[in-house]
């Protein structure tokens, strides 16, 4: 995995966690509000209903005054209409009641007095009705439409003072009163309880839309036989919904601010930090500097380190080089070395002896071995002079010195002196050299390379042609160069051998079709003296199908010269 994107996920797991935490905790408080909230409404509710509890036990109190009951007694066995006028009637009036109705033992309605539209839309108490609500209690609590209104209703067994609490006697009558719920009484218990009242149908209920802004309870009101005929409902806005909506919102837009927050720290972290940490890893991965080229328009820490790095590469492509270099004066020191120790070694060793055994031969007057040793002593002098030629060309190379004076010369003339000087050693082997194609052509070339150059190719032609074979030089010019053709009729080469050819390293010295001897430099030499002219060699050949070496030098060197 790259570093930039374990970078990338290591930021996204530190930014996750303080968003989880932090939503973590806005979770908590809006719980905890919720809780309070909860808690809040259940004491509210309990509120609300001992509100109703107290109104109920306020007219069952009423209704059992011991004061009067030995007074009801009388007026229900005996209605008084003057009596009921100065105390029933007050009564009704001044406890806002709607009605009131007296009924005697034989649960007959021996009086009434109230609101008569209330009254004629009521469902009076019957004898059955007044044995079921009576059969378990002293008191009964019921609620009943009157026309429109609703009605409250509380009913008592008429018994004498004496025996009010224990109510051990027979009934004597029965009371009922009632309380209708208008906005006035609404109006009282929305004071109560702080929140708004409505009374609401079955029908009204089921269609009611709730405001989710608002807290709502709901308290069933029954009838004589105990199923609600309607719903007494309190509602009021819930005093925590508005500060949890916006406590609610401003967690949501902080918790996007963040996120956005993230994603903005992680753009911009990508790109100052991530991209170019990324260009420097491409960079160290293909030591290829483009990739940081835009350094140079960054931060002064990443402009800094793109220099370093470039210097670091530069430093390294120096080093590689003088390595290079080195290795090649290394080569160059064990190729000296092999030549003096070797290759000119026996050339020496053997004139040594060959004069030894001449001085030998004379003295014993055998004139005819002395001649066959004085030829052979003629070939191991030039076969020296040859390699000590070439070993002194090469190191003047190596050291710089030679001197390079280009100009505009008659080839021909330079490739006469070079193949006169080499006939003799082709006519030893049998090998013809044929007249050059050189006539009037021009080169641009210093002499004494040329010479070198043309006398090492022309050597290495006689010692790889096998007697009967033949070499020829040709020459032809365009508009820009001059072509010289070196070619025989050699042995060839074959493609390992081309592959190693002018690489001093390689130590490519192979003997001639006669056993030459070579110091495997000519050919390098060849190489650095062409170039020196800003021309070019190559080498056409095919294992026994002799071999070309073509050589470019251009008319307009002075460019190239060093």
């Amino acid at each position: 995995m790259k570093l930039q994107l374990k970078i990338l996920i290591l930021l996204s797991v530190i930014f996750g966690v303080i968003i989880l935490s932090f939503l973590s905790y806005q979770y908590i408080r809006i719980h905890e509000k919720q809780l309070y909230n909860l808690e809040t409404r259940r004491n509210q509710e309990l509120v609300i209903d001992k509100v109703l509890q107290l109104n109920r036990i306020k007219y069952e109190q009423l209704i059992n005054d011991n004061s009067g009951w030995d007074d009801m007694i009388s007026f229900v066995a005996n209605p008084d209409q003057e009596w009921a006028k100065d105390n029933v009637d007050f009564f009704v009036n001044s406890f806002k009641l709607s009605f009131v109705l007296a009924y005697n033992k034989e649960k007959e309605l021996v009086y009434q007095f109230g609101d008569s539209v209330c009254l004629n839309g009521l469902k009076y108490p019957d004898q059955t009705l007044i044995n079921s609500d009576f059969a378990t209690s002293p008191f009964s609590h019921c609620f009943q439409y009157c026309g429109n209104d609703l009605i409250e209703m509380f009913g008592a067994i008429v018994v004498p003072a004496s025996d009010a609490d224990a109510r051990k006697t027979l009934p004597q009558g029965y009371l009922f009163t009632g309380r209708k719920w208008n906005s006035n009484y609404l109006a009282e218990h929305a004071e109560a309880t702080g929140y708004q009242v409505a009374i609401l149908s079955k029908s009204e209920l089921d269609t009611l839309k709730k405001d989710p802004s608002r807290i709502y309870f709901f308290k069933n009101l029954d009838d004589y036989s105990g199923k609600p005929i309607a719903t007494l409902v309190f509602n009021r806005e819930d005093p925590l919904k508005p500060g949890l909506s916006t406590f609610l919102n401003l967690s949501v837009m902080i918790t996007l601010v963040a996120l956005l927050a993230m994603i903005v720290f992680l753009f911009y972290f990508r790109k100052i930090i991530l991209v170019p940490l990324s260009k420097i890893n491409a960079t160290l991965d293909t030591h290829d500097s483009k990739h940081i080229a835009s350094f140079s328009n960054h931060t002064d820490e990443f402009k800094t380190l793109g220099s370093l790095i470039s210097e670091f590469f530069r430093q390294q492509e120096e080093l590689k080089r003088n390595n290079a270099e080195l290795h090649e004066i290394n080569a160059t020191k064990d190729k000296l070395f092999s030549i003096i120790a070797h290759d000119l070694k026996n050339p020496v060793g053997n004139i040594l002896g060959v004069t030894e055994l001449l001085v030998s031969y004379m003295e014993k007057r055998d004139m005819e071995t002395a001649d066959e040793l004085v030829n052979l002593l003629n070939h191991q002098a030039k076969e020296a002079l040859t390699l000590l030629e070439t070993l002194f060309d090469w190191a003047r190379s190596q050291s710089g010195k030679v001197g390079f004076n280009p100009e505009m010369n008659d080839l021909n003339q330079i490739v006469e002196n070079v193949l006169q000087n080499l006939n003799s050693s082709a006519l030893l082997k049998e090998i013809v050299i044929l007249p050059p194609e050189t006539n009037n052509v021009k080169v641009f070339a210093d002499v004494n390379m040329l010479t070198t150059i043309l006398r090492n190719l022309v050597t290495n032609s006689i010692k790889f042609t096998k007697a009967g074979g033949t070499i020829i030089v040709s020459a032809r010019m365009s508009d820009n160069n001059t072509e010289i053709t070196v070619a025989d009729t050699g042995i060839g080469m074959d493609q390992k051998t081309l592959d190693m050819l002018f690489k001093i390293e390689s130590n490519l010295s192979t003997n001639g079709t006669a056993k030459e001897k070579g110091t495997g430099l000519g050919l390098i030499i060849c190489k650095e003296f062409i170039e020196k002219h800003g021309g070019q060699i190559r080498v056409i050949s095919e294992v026994g199908k002799g071999s070309q070496i073509v050589l470019t030098l251009p008319f307009e060197t002075s460019a190239q010269l060093s």
